[in-house]
């Protein structure tokens, strides 16, 4: 033999290699052997119980475990330690003397390697968390507990969104997809992850034009007197376009309610009261939206209520919906947003994304509503959403 042992007693012993270091390329393997190296080799341990090396091998490779366990002391990859049971010694652990080395050499991801990659995630994760319209979901993929390359997917889709919503695109879901490398890059498990944070057709991916979700006792009239009355329906549901070129609303609204919470808009919008007129935020307000709900108050001008989560980027939420309404001169007021609403059940410790949303709203001049808010969120630590009481 090619190595030779050490032992301070006679039911334990330890067999290393002449030179156990590493030699700097692999031995010559056959076949066979390569695949249930890999096999052995994947993962960070430097230390491998036998009975776990056999297991992986399984009973077809029994043979091979021990032909690939002698090869490899030989060749100086590793220390074998082995008992003396039953008037033979028998293998207890391998432990491989270079691991990321021998990884390297055959093409496996290292523990270094992993670690670099969970750091440059995170340094992503961070810059994503800055962004106002993919903040949220950056900051809620940051705090899961996914596995590095799904969620680099993710952070990737997230970046790919801020891309294709600066550049003002529209497209349907393929378009968007081609941003990833080719029209089948997104699996449905990732579209309904995208669905979960965001209002896909209102950020202009589908198969459809953006829409704009409305609730109230609303008969709007386009040219030509074609007419929807919405007084029938609890809430409907529309295209943004074909908003765009109403020509009046007759039967105007008191008072206009935007809502960010869908669960709250639909409750409310079965227990509206005559005279109030609904509109779904639909998450972070877009151009579109704000299109749209901007034409309605030209024709239908109201003063507002804005009703967002009592949590930092819900204020930001309220201010960007409320745009239009400051636009058009009409009066708006923050609603079911009061900082009492922090000290019900359902509240959740504020995140990264959160303390970072809130250092922008400290220079920023909010109503006083608002600023009562961002200063109890600040103090306490804690968020709500909405639907815990709207």
């Amino acid at each position: 033999m090619d190595w030779r042992a050490r032992s301070g007693d006679r039911s334990r012993q330890e067999l290393e290699a002449a030179a156990p270091t590493w030699p700097g390329a692999l031995p010559r393997l056959k076949d066979d052997e390569q695949p249930l190296l890999l096999d052995w080799l994947r993962g960070s341990a430097a230390t491998r119980k036998w009975q776990g090396l056999l297991e992986a091998a399984g009973p077809d490779r029994i043979e091979l475990a021990h032909r690939l366990s002698d090869l490899a002391l030989k060749a100086g990859l590793c220390t074998r330690k082995e008992r003396f049971e039953k008037g033979r010694w028998r293998p207890v652990e391998l432990c491989w003397v270079e691991l990321e080395r021998l990884q390297a050499a055959l093409g496996l991801p290292t523990r270094s390697d992993r670690d670099a990659r969970r750091a440059a995630l995170a340094q992503r994760l961070d810059a994503l968390m800055a962004d106002d319209l993919v903040g949220e979901a950056a900051q809620a993929l940051a705090e899961s507990r996914m596995a590095v390359g799904p969620a680099e997917a993710r952070a990737a889709l997230l970046q790919a969104l801020v891309g294709w919503v600066g550049e003002g695109a529209e497209g349907l879901r393929r378009d968007f997809a081609l941003r990833l490398g080719h029209t089948k890059a997104i699996g449905d498990g990732e579209w309904q992850w995208l669905e979960r944070h965001f209002d896909l057709p209102a950020l202009g991916i589908g198969a459809f034009a953006p829409t704009l979700t409305l609730a109230g006792d609303l008969s709007l009239v386009w040219p030509d007197t074609r007419r929807a009355d919405l007084g029938a329906l609890a809430f409907a549901t529309l295209p943004v376009p074909s908003l765009l070129t109403l020509q009046r609303v007759d039967t105007p609204p008191a008072r206009w309610w935007l809502i960010e919470n869908r669960a709250s808009f639909e409750k409310q919008a079965a227990r509206r009261v005559p005279g109030d007129a609904l509109v779904w935020i639909a998450g972070r307000p877009t151009r579109a939206w704000a299109q749209a709900v901007s034409h309605l108050l030209a024709l239908a001008p109201a003063p507002a209520a804005v009703s967002a989560d009592a949590d930092p980027a819900g204020i930001e939420i309220a201010l960007a919906a409320a745009a239009p309404l400051e636009a058009c001169g009409l009066p708006w007021a923050a609603t079911a947003m009061e900082p009492e609403r922090l000290a019900g059940t359902g509240r959740q410790p504020l995140g990264r994304y959160d303390r970072q949303v809130l250092e922008r709203l400290t220079v920023r001049e909010l109503p006083p509503a608002l600023a009562a808010l961002r200063d109890a969120l600040a103090e306490g630590g804690f968020k709500a959403e909405q639907e815990g009481w709207l």
